[in-house]
């Protein structure tokens, strides 16, 4: 009888070792979340998220966020995939629009978004065009009607501040003269506030926060329809060639990827698992939903493997079609 007891116990605790060792290895350590932001939607959503991870994983460890920027979310796309060590103590808080940098195979993408670890999304975020609240246009036609070169403010080709309005100039009659080099979002919200730029455009829950404080105004959107913004004309539907419209749709892709987490590859199998798991609860977790309705940001937990399968769709673009995208999408910092 003490045989056929003792035999039950080893069979129902038969996972506990594992589960044990890796909540042993995350106890007392600091998981780096990695993020080539510096404000915008993106940084708030991935801190949102780190301040509820660790409360999910084995051995509760802290996590804080690293910011990386530079190259349009490059140099922190690197770094966890060519440096950071794969032990599961570093993630990145990716932008999905790298995607668009590794199908036009830019020298500075030194990686493999198929081969990352991926813990899932909190959700997709479109894009939005805005201009300076200032200004007297109302809406896309008007703006097409404008008497001027309006100034748009980027942060460098591959991002959506650039390539947004680029496309909108090239193939649906925008007046636009686009300006890179800002830094970061932050940087060119300055630059709107300043009146030292006319136009910007960035993820849409981005653009909202400064509409909502009167700072710009929203014109277009992306496919992706932030709540309330359903009226706002498509970028889609305003190309005027089917080049265009094509090209706009692979832009578009990214998108529905959305606030994407990952770990590096090679990292182990066990504490990757765990940490899918505890990044599947944290988006679902009341707490962390309060304070993102708080932050007026949308969620929507999207699992690892849709992730991989999104990203898989986007690089598996035809040659024809690659080709005569970077005549207009040239990805670079």
């Amino acid at each position: 009888m003490r045989k056929t007891c003792f035999v039950a116990a080893l069979t129902v605790l038969g996972g506990a070792p594992a589960a044990w060792a890796q909540g042993s290895f995350y106890e007392g350590k600091t998981v780096a979340v990695v993020i080539g932001a510096s404000g915008g939607s993106l940084e708030i959503a991935a801190r949102i998220v780190a301040r509820h991870l660790g409360n999910h994983i084995p051995g509760k460890p802290n996590v804080i966020v690293q910011n990386m920027t530079g190259a349009a979310h490059l140099v922190a796309t690197n770094h966890v995939y060519t440096v950071a060590k794969p032990d599961g103590l570093t993630l990145l808080a990716t932008n999905p629009n790298v995607g668009i940098a590794q199908l036009t195979r830019v020298e500075a993408a030194r990686f493999d978004l198929r081969r990352f670890q991926w813990l899932g999304s909190s959700g997709a975020d479109g894009v939005a065009l805005s201009i300076r609240a200032d200004l007297p246009y109302k809406s896309w036609d008007e703006l097409k009607r404008a008497d001027r070169e309006l100034v748009v403010g980027t942060t460098g080709p591959g991002s959506n501040a650039h390539d947004f309005p680029l496309l909108l100039k090239e193939f649906a009659g925008a007046k636009f003269k686009l300006v890179s080099g800002y830094p970061a979002n932050a940087d060119v919200l300055l630059a709107i506030e300043r009146k030292e730029v006319d136009v910007w455009a960035a993820f849409a829950t981005t653009i909202k926060l400064a509409a909502d404080r009167g700072a710009v105004r929203p014109l277009v959107r992306g496919r992706v329809a932030l709540p309330g913004w359903e009226h706002l004309p498509v970028d889609e539907d305003l190309a005027t060639s089917a080049v265009g419209k094509a090209i706009m749709g692979i832009r578009a892709a990214p998108q529905a990827i959305g606030r994407a987490f990952a770990a590096p590859p090679g990292t182990p199998a066990d504490r990757v698992k765990l940490l899918r798991e505890a990044f599947a609860k944290a988006v679902r977790d009341p707490e962390f939903l309060a304070e993102t309705k708080k932050a007026r940001i949308e969620v929507g937990y999207i699992p690892p493997e849709e992730v991989l399968k999104m990203f898989n769709s986007l690089l598996e673009q035809p040659a024809e079609v690659q080709k005569e995208m970077v005549k207009y999408i040239k990805f670079g910092s």
